[in-house]
């Protein structure tokens, strides 16, 4: 078989092979300058695919590490002025039990007042610390609106929501970056829950020995028994017993012995260690602690009242067809919900929303938001209600009406208050539930305050001190302890983020080196290529010059 091969053939396959190997050799020269074994996705379309994805994780990885940084800083602030609360917390804490002591005078108890005073001031200005990014630390979502505000009766009120933000720092872990202040600061364990009003309209009293009656209420000038607001030393206990059998009457039947009768006219002084028996004229007092709950009991005689006859004194003994039932006696029952009523400072009419009783506790306790409601007065009469917190998107939950005459009623899920006037449209009320479980450490602080700067130093107003001395320091321990947990929480995330950060650097430095070894260039085999490369070419060149002088005319010359 004869092959016959043109010239023109001959020539291209030339050129088409000097071209080829040109570009292998240019190929190595940019591998070698450039560092880089891949150029174009068509050198490697496998190890190209897998650098596009690795590239893309490099980038999410690079995002966690801002994100990580950024809860590091976040986190860091919030330590920092949690343990600034703490100090002040326990500052006041210390403030408290000097004031607690019986020797001080009005002065020197409004002397601790005014220190307490800046001690709170400076408390609310911690709340409402803000972040690097101008953010408020404590408001949950609403990073810009300032949670805690103190209403005109002095009271404070929290404005954030019970929102976390977290940031996600690996593929399958976040972080939370704040705390919300209801959690912090206003859900605080409030030992102070019972009431003791003096008196007692008991019908379900037993007899006998106890005729169903009502014993009025002793004039405040004749008062000689007090018995203090009741302490929460075990919730479990109170809220399994107490709560369920209350109102309780405490009524004393003889000068050293009082009973407790529960809401069915039982007698339950078995119940309380001594059985009611009591020293009436101890000078520390009589601790009673029954059903969770811890009172303290203290008989004051006045001037000429014989010591030997407390029975008359006390129970009463001597008055004809009511022997045993007591003079003094008390209604033990747990505290109702308090409301904290603001007026918006916008408001154009000068109609006052007060008052705040629960006339249906089933439907309160259902429907009622635990965060508070907004009223916004769209006429004269008629007035939309907003969960809180409101914001530009809040729609209205329910609506109602006050169309007088005036003061009217208005009834909010089973609460009701009192609107002085005639509202104008656009006039807004805030309504915040002071549920008695809890209470705001701002506003415990603002009550003892306002104890020490008030109650005059006679007995009586020791006795009051006192009292307010223990339900503070009860409460402030709760609401440093609650600091002290949530910081425990802040010190578990910051290692959280430690040995995260840790595990995404071993993962950033596997991704690096996976990608060095597909894309870096192996400079020793490259230029051993480009020698041997560089060869061939030159014999190309050569092997065409000979070639292309071979013709068929030289031949046959």
């Amino acid at each position: 078989m004869v092959m016959r091969i043109s010239s023109i053939q001959s020539f291209n396959n030339g050129v088409s092979g000097i071209q080829r190997n040109y570009a292998n050799v240019s190929q190595t020269q940019e591998q070698i300058s450039s560092g880089k074994r891949i150029l174009t996705p068509a050198d490697d379309p496998v190890a190209s695919v897998r650098l596009l994805q690795l590239d893309q994780q490099q980038a999410v990885l690079g995002q966690y590490k801002a994100n990580l940084t950024a809860a590091t800083n976040s986190l860091t602030e919030e330590e920092t002025t949690l343990t600034s609360t703490v100090n002040v917390l326990q500052r006041i804490r210390e403030l408290a039990v000097q004031a607690g002591g019986g020797a001080l005078s009005a002065q020197d108890r409004k002397a601790i007042a005014s220190e307490l005073g800046e001690r709170e001031n400076e408390l609310l200005s911690l709340m409402n610390s803000r972040n690097a990014r101008g953010e408020y630390l404590f408001s949950g979502f609403l990073g810009k609106t300032e949670p805690f505000i103190r209403n005109p009766d002095n009271s404070y009120s929290y404005r954030g929501d019970e929102g976390q933000r977290s940031l996600q720092v690996a593929s399958s872990t976040t972080v939370a970056i704040n705390d919300n202040g209801r959690r912090l600061f206003e859900d605080v364990t409030n030992a102070n829950r019972v009431t003791n009003d003096a008196g007692v309209n008991n019908p379900a009293l037993p007899t006998p020995p106890l005729p169903a009656t009502t014993i009025a209420p002793v004039a405040a000038a004749n008062q000689r028994v007090f018995v203090s607001p009741g302490l929460v030393e075990d919730s479990q206990q109170f809220n399994s017993s107490f709560r369920n059998n209350e109102p309780y009457s405490l009524v004393f039947v003889s000068g050293n012995q009082f009973r407790i009768y529960d809401a069915a006219g039982a007698d339950v002084s078995s119940e309380i260690p001594g059985g009611g028996q009591i020293d009436p004229l101890a000078s520390s007092g009589n601790v009673i602690n029954f059903r969770g709950m811890r009172f303290q009991l203290d008989v004051v005689l006045k001037a000429g009242d014989n010591s030997q006859d407390l029975d008359n004194l006390l129970a009463n003994t001597a008055t004809p067809g009511l022997p045993g039932l007591g003079t003094y006696s008390f209604t033990l029952q747990a505290a109702p919900t308090d409301f904290a009523l603001t007026r918006a400072s916008t408001n154009s009419s000068a109609a006052l929303l007060s008052g705040g009783t629960i006339s249906n506790q089933a439907t309160f306790d259902a429907q009622f938001p635990t965060s508070g409601v907004l009223l916004r007065f769209t006429s004269p009469t008629n007035y939309d209600i907003y969960a809180q917190p409101v914001g530009p998107s809040s729609t209205p939950i329910a609506a109602g009406t006050a169309p007088g005459p005036y003061p009217a009623v208005v009834s909010l899920f089973g609460a009701d208050f009192s609107i002085s006037g005639v509202a104008a449209a656009g006039d807004e009320f805030d309504v915040q539930p002071q549920f008695q479980e809890q209470r705001s450490i701002l506003n415990t602080i603002a009550r003892l305050r306002q104890a020490l700067e008030s109650t005059p130093s006679t007995q009586v107003g020791n006795f009051v001190v006192r009292d307010e001395v223990n339900i503070a320091l009860k409460n402030l321990d709760n609401g440093i302890g609650q600091a002290l947990e949530v910081q425990t929480e802040i010190g578990a995330r910051m290692n959280l983020i430690d040995s995260t950060e840790t595990d995404n650097e071993d993962v950033s430095l596997v991704n690096k080196a996976v990608q060095a070894e597909l894309r870096d260039l192996d400079y020793a085999e490259a230029l051993s290529r480009l020698s041997f490369q560089t060869i061939v070419l030159e014999a190309a060149q050569q092997s065409y010059v000979k070639i292309a002088g071979i013709n068929l005319f030289e031949l046959l010359r």
